[in-house]
């Protein structure tokens, strides 16, 4: 008796198969766990000429989601879970890809025909595994379907412009702006900037990652796009066995106020700003991302901090150009803070006594140790050039960088009310602007900067286990 599964009778095969197909190729990047990158137009292309859609005639509300789908759908195939019978031989290889190709095309069809929530669905679940195939270039309808690769240092990514020379198009260099002293609020919220803060009780990383989309264009870009979501991504890290911990807010803010009081008597004003600006907006993370007023341990949390874009519109103009003419090459900046929060451990715990205290902070104020003993590790990193600083005087390496390696950030425009706004003062408020504080999207999720909301009460039942 043999082992081979039989093909079903229905299903003929017209042509052999075609090994430079885009779907043979996908099949094979899931057969070996490969990671395979495709542009969105190739997907469309296999969409129309190998599963035979009919694209003109899918639903404007699909097709936005419609290639995401189609890479969903690949992830879940129950088929999959033959894939060893496959490699030993077992099932013949053109029955095993054309099963593969008939699923999709029937789970398309069905998708496009008024199961679009149920597709949908497929997406979000698609999106907590890995899967072997990326959408390169996912660009947004309002955007130029043409994509820009750019391998250059980081001085010159914000000074690049573009222009027209004859029927060709020419990519040129402007002066950058000189660079300002930032402030350490400025600082931790500068795009690419990573901080790490470390003591015995707690640690944790707040890194800047900022999203660009950068593209040629022809007219300005006026998106009104808005982000209900402030919440990007949430992913549970190893935590080499040990047991995830929720705190609250609140019992993190009367650990930091504690441990700000009792440095403030033997560190130097300089480097208690510092500390202090750190921990602050930690806890302003925690309070805008309000996922129940707590954060968990081994877990990172990527998170939008304002649901407006902004914009940069780069347009070398000449002298002899005609303001009416539209067809000056221009270049534009899509712009979304993003900023990525994770707390590695926290294991502070409450004293005894009648006040208020942590049994670390109790240690240390017994010790008498010295500034240079009880300073805690601060680390920063520039993610774009992936260097990290990890000295006691850090914070001026990475200001030192910053003024040798980059360029001073130029002005952006909000998308939402026009305004040209300056980035040294977008930073020192977290990237929120008054047009947003007249919708309430982004400064009723913040606490003021400047000191730590004190007085925090109640808190031996906020630390619970999960």
């Amino acid at each position: 008796m043999s082992t081979t599964n039989p093909a079903p009778a229905n299903l003929t095969l017209a042509n052999p198969i075609n090994t430079e197909s885009t779907g043979w190729k996908i099949f094979s990047a899931f057969i070996d766990d490969t990671p395979l990158s495709l542009p969105e137009e190739v997907l469309w292309s296999y969409l129309s000429d190998e599963l035979k859609l009919d694209t003109q005639a899918i639903p404007s509300e699909c097709r936005e989601h419609l290639p995401l789908i189609l890479v969903a759908y690949m992830n879940i195939w129950s088929g999959w879970h033959f894939k060893s019978d496959f490699l030993e031989g077992k099932i013949p290889k053109d029955h095993y890809f054309q099963r593969f190709q008939k699923y999709m095309r029937y789970k398309l069809n069905i998708a496009i025909r008024g199961q679009f929530a149920v597709a949908l669905k497929a997406v979000q679940e698609q999106q907590k595994m890995v899967a072997p195939i990326q959408i390169e270039n996912k660009v947004d309808s309002e955007f130029s379907p043409f994509t820009i690769h750019i391998q250059c240092p980081a001085n010159m990514l914000n000074t690049i412009v573009f222009s027209n020379v004859g029927d060709d198009i020419v990519m040129k260099q402007h002066l950058g702006g000189d660079w300002e002293e930032l402030t350490i609020t400025q600082l931790l919220n500068w795009p690419h900037v990573e901080v790490t803060f470390r003591n015995k009780d707690v640690c944790f990383v707040r890194r800047q990652r900022f999203e660009y989309l950068r593209y040629l264009n022809f007219l300005p870009h006026e998106s009104k796009k808005h982000e209900e979501s402030v919440i990007e991504n949430v992913e549970i890290l190893s935590n080499y066995g040990n047991q995830r911990q929720c705190f609250s807010y609140k019992f993190l803010q009367a650990y930091f106020n504690t441990y700000l009081e009792f440095l403030e008597k033997l560190v130097a004003p300089i480097k208690f700003n510092e500390i202090q600006t750190i921990l602050t907006q930690f806890l302003e993370d925690v309070k805008y991302i309000d996922v129940n007023q707590r954060m968990v341990t081994n877990t990172t949390v990527l998170f939008r901090l304002s649901p407006m874009r902004f914009i940069r519109n780069k347009k070398l103009v000449k002298n002899s150009d005609n303001k009416l003419d539209s067809a000056r090459v221009g270049y534009c900046e899509i712009i979304s803070p993003q900023t990525e929060l994770l707390l590695l451990y926290c294991k502070a715990e409450q004293t005894d006594t009648p006040y208020l205290s942590f049994e670390y902070i109790e240690e240390l104020k017994k010790s008498n140790k010295t500034e240079a003993v009880i300073m805690p590790s601060i680390v920063y990193r520039c993610t774009f050039c992936n260097i990290r600083y990890n000295s006691p005087d850090s914070k001026q390496l990475m200001m030192q960088h910053l003024k040798a390696a980059h360029k001073m950030e130029q002005q952006v425009r909000c998308t939402f009310c026009k305004k040209h706004l300056n980035v040294l003062s977008l930073v020192a408020n977290r990237w929120s602007h008054r047009c947003l504080q007249s919708q309430n999207s982004s400064t009723s999720r913040s606490v003021n900067s400047n000191s730590l909301v004190s007085s925090a009460t109640s808190t031996s039942n906020d630390q619970n286990i999960i």
